[in-house]
């Protein structure tokens, strides 16, 4: 029973994550909205994932990114805030540090 509870709270946090990577979330409302404490969410994260929160969340983001960039002309400021990222300065960063390269690098590849 434990893992079948575990199982479908692992479908929702990515079925969440994968529906509203475009607007901005947190930890904490997310764990709000599926029902269960920060925690929970934070170690689900963490064994299942290998990783945090805010990287999977960047992970979503810079992977969707990255379709945009290959696939539209749309500028990359553009891309940034159809991402969720509410920052360009961040989102360069975070592309950067994920991918080795910048967008605009990325895009001109």
């Amino acid at each position: 029973k434990g893992s079948v509870g575990s199982t479908d709270l692992i479908y929702r946090t990515v079925s969440y994550v994968s529906g509203n990577f475009k607007h901005s979330i947190t930890l904490e409302s997310m764990a709000r909205n599926l029902g269960v404490s920060k925690y929970v969410l934070s170690r689900i994260f963490s064994k299942t994932f290998h990783k945090n929160f805010n990287q999977y969340l960047n992970d979503s983001r810079l992977g969707y990114a990255c379709q945009r960039l290959e696939n539209t002309d749309d500028s990359i400021t553009e891309i940034a805030y159809r991402t969720g990222f509410n920052d360009l300065s961040y989102f360069i960063r975070t592309f950067k540090k994920y991918k080795g390269i910048t967008p605009g690098k990325y895009k001109r590849r």
